[in-house]
């Protein structure tokens, strides 16, 4: 049991060894490149919530992919429509697909409906996110912010959890999550954001540094919870296999999303108090 722990914590940080410096490297690459890259992992994401929900993948069913690629539309700047726009013509594809490929299957139309909102609408703040920084010339270090902290608060709450955990957080969701783990996660996390702020904002108060840390780190754990009881509701361990370890893409992702759509709209609002 010990050795098959060890193992797969091996697994876990030689694949984080890969993907971070991977994805560090394509945010401080051209808008073109790092949307590309986003794009690949939600694509492989939906692939993967698709067949959670409708339990094989058949060829068809790839058009239920074109939702969460309208909404990406406007990140790649094709349209000049308003983006609740395209999240809203989104849902409508859906329907009508729902209608069109599997009227009998009732059951399937919330999934389908979430999934624009879930994986097209909250992850294209990613590439938002680069857009801005690269238009408004903000520093590399505020690009990487809610990486940074979603990294190291994923990491260090499954170390201490792993270590001293002892009280779950929230068993009927995720059992193996810890109260232990969670603060020392989240105390970290408040520990860097103000060494950010510090470092990068020297005209702000330090502690504005640890608020924003603390709500990327909250809503991480939070997408975290909403993705564990996904696959919970589904009776899965990971939402596939690919990365080993690591589980599948959706399950590498799923802190990321949340934590830096948080973060695109309360740092430029800190900034301006």
């Amino acid at each position: 049991m010990a050795e098959s722990k060890i193992n797969l914590l091996k697994g876990r940080f030689l694949l984080w060894a890969l993907l971070i410096p991977l994805t560090l490297i394509v945010m401080a690459l051209p808008v073109w490149v790092a949307t590309i890259y986003a794009l690949i992992w939600i694509i492989a994401a939906s692939t993967e919530f698709i067949i959670l929900y409708l339990k094989s993948f058949k060829v068809h069913y790839v058009l239920f992919l074109f939702s969460p690629l309208i909404i990406w539309l406007y990140t790649l700047n094709v349209t000049e429509l308003p983006f609740s726009l395209h999240l809203a013509v989104a849902f409508l594809v859906q329907i009508i697909l729902w209608l069109i490929i599997s009227p009998g299957k009732p059951e399937q139309i919330l999934p389908l409906l979430v999934l624009p909102l879930y994986l097209g609408f909250m992850p294209a703040h990613l590439v938002l996110l680069k857009q801005d920084s690269t238009a408004q010339s903000h520093g590399y270090m505020w690009l990487v912010f809610p990486f940074i902290i979603i990294w190291l608060n994923d990491t260090f709450a499954y170390l201490a959890g792993s270590l001293i955990g002892r009280t779950p957080l929230c068993p009927k969701i995720s059992p193996k999550k810890t109260v232990e783990g969670f603060v020392a996660g989240v105390l970290l996390s408040a520990i860097v954001g103000s060494v950010f702020w510090i470092l990068f904002q020297k005209d702000k108060p330090w502690w504005w540094g640890v608020l924003l840390a603390l709500a990327v780190a909250m809503a991480g754990v939070l997408g975290d919870l909403l993705e564990s009881a996904i696959k919970r509701e589904r009776k899965v361990k990971n939402t596939s296999e690919i990365l080993g370890g690591h589980g599948g893409f959706l399950d590498r992702i799923d802190s990321l999303i949340f934590g830096v759509l948080v973060y695109y709209y309360l740092y430029p609002f800190l900034t301006k108090l």
